[in-house]
């Protein structure tokens, strides 16, 4: 009887260690340390990063949700995010709205008559900053 046990025990161990399935909770977490090895970096828009919007998708678009609740921005001067998106856009060439402002986050877009054009994310607590076009998708992530 004990053989039995033992022998049954055993084979269970051989079986779900020959699965070949990956443990989800490590894949992910594979995943966010690639992510923290860039950070300080500008990461542009390459073939890699490409790949990895497209397996996230709504990841990075504009959403119309974040237009309707947007508001005009009453001093758009004081965003720092400002002077990093000059980079790739002239931000006085569009409207300013604010999606959303609170002490972990904002939201900038950057209306081209109702239709936004660019968005902007940036993550206060970790100072990341995110740039989105509403055509390309992510142009820009960097630690600001």
């Amino acid at each position: 009887m004990k053989k039995n046990i033992f022998l049954i025990g055993a084979a269970a161990i051989l079986l779900s260690g020959c699965t070949g399935q990956e443990n989800p909770e490590e894949t992910a977490v594979k995943d966010a340390t690639e992510e923290k090895s860039a950070d300080g970096e500008v990461r542009g828009m390459t073939a890699d990063s490409k790949s990895k919007t497209e397996q996230i998708p709504g990841e990075y678009k504009i959403h119309a949700q974040e237009v309707g609740h947007a508001q005009p921005a009453s001093d758009p001067s004081e965003f720092e995010e400002l002077d990093h998106a000059k980079k790739h856009f002239i931000p006085e060439d569009y409207e300013i709205r604010v999606a959303n402002d609170n002490p972990g986050n904002r939201v900038l877009l950057f209306m081209d008559g109702d239709k936004p054009a660019y968005k902007t994310v940036l993550i206060k607590n970790q100072g990341l900053l995110k740039i989105i076009s509403n055509d390309k998708g992510l142009i820009e992530e960097t630690k600001i």
